[in-house]
């Protein structure tokens, strides 16, 4: 038996000894006869040359010495249990930390939900989300800052792993008054020459270009008068009066009260889209246990 693995079991054998105050009961505790246990108990005393027990023929109490090792030998024992418990959590995946970069548009419904998910099937599992831009959770995700990401970015990087885990329609946000806003399905064609929030190229790249194709393609121009970066931001726009706006269905749960939301007949093909991304060498397994679970959350937003 190896030197720290003996010491170790000396000192269970005293704890237990310790805490019955009975050769015979703390023997019974420990599933080993009475002999071996004094021995394990002397050999303790030998080692950290202490007299830990008073005994006699009639009763067994700790000395002052043994009083305080016994404290010391508990906490000790709690520590190497909980380090094994923690040691084989993680090698199932139970425990651990998770940096989950996002872009802004998660942050309504997909990372609340997410959030939620992980709360109840990974409580030992610390989420921490960091809002950022599509090309800085691709950028963070090479260099290693976050362990996952969610991006609506689609360029192609070999030394990225992405699966699209949401794939939306888009729907129209319009001023509660405008004429448009009494019609329950909407055509593009319908926007030609109104006035228009745009997303900016900078900070929202992904969605304004996938709808300047969409405009492009149609052959309608609608007339653009201001540009914001985020979806919460063109929406707050939209409910002052300024324009309508083509944004995610999801953004739909964004309720102002002078913003209504109504569905638009759009080819197909135009949909905003949403990958979970992270590094192609196999990960940890709790990154893998988070990966699946970020898709199985995310699923009913696949093909909505």
């Amino acid at each position: 038996m190896a030197q720290g693995q003996f010491e170790y079991f000396q000192m269970r054998c005293f704890v237990a000894v310790a805490e019955e105050l009975n050769f015979r009961r703390a023997a019974e505790r420990m599933n080993m006869t009475q002999p071996p246990l004094s021995r394990q108990i002397k050999l303790l005393e030998q080692r950290i040359n202490l007299t830990l027990f008073e005994r006699n023929n009639r009763h067994v109490r700790l000395t002052s010495a043994g009083e305080s090792f016994y404290h010391s030998a508990v906490d000790i024992i709690q520590r190497s249990e909980h380090a094994v418990l923690n040691a084989r959590q993680a090698e199932r995946g139970e425990t651990g930390a998770i940096a989950l970069g996002f872009v802004p548009s998660a942050a309504f419904q997909f990372m609340p939900l997410i959030a939620q998910r992980m709360a109840i099937q990974m409580p030992n599992v610390l989420l921490s989300p960091i809002e950022m831009m599509g090309y800085e959770v691709i950028e963070a995700q090479r260099s290693g800052r976050i362990d996952l990401g969610l991006t609506r970015m689609e360029a192609p990087r070999a030394e990225i792993e992405r699966s699209r885990v949401v794939s939306e329609t888009f729907v129209a946000a319009i001023p509660r008054g405008h004429p448009l806003a009494g019609q329950a399905e909407l055509s593009i064609s319908d926007f030609h020459g109104v006035p228009y929030i745009s997303f900016t190229k900078d900070r929202g790249g992904y969605l304004k270009e996938t709808l300047d194709a969409l405009f492009y393609a149609s052959g309608v121009l609608p007339d653009t008068r201001l540009e914001a970066s985020q979806t919460h931001a063109v929406i707050s726009l939209v409910n002052h009066g300024l324009g309508f706006a083509l944004v995610p269905e999801s953004a739909q749960i964004i309720q102002l009260a002078e913003v209504v939301y109504r569905s638009i007949n759009i080819p197909a093909h135009f949909r905003s889209d949403m990958y979970l991304v992270s590094r192609p060498e196999k990960g940890l397994l709790v990154t893998d246990r988070v990966k699946k679970l970020i898709t199985e959350v995310l699923a009913p937003f696949r093909d909505a």
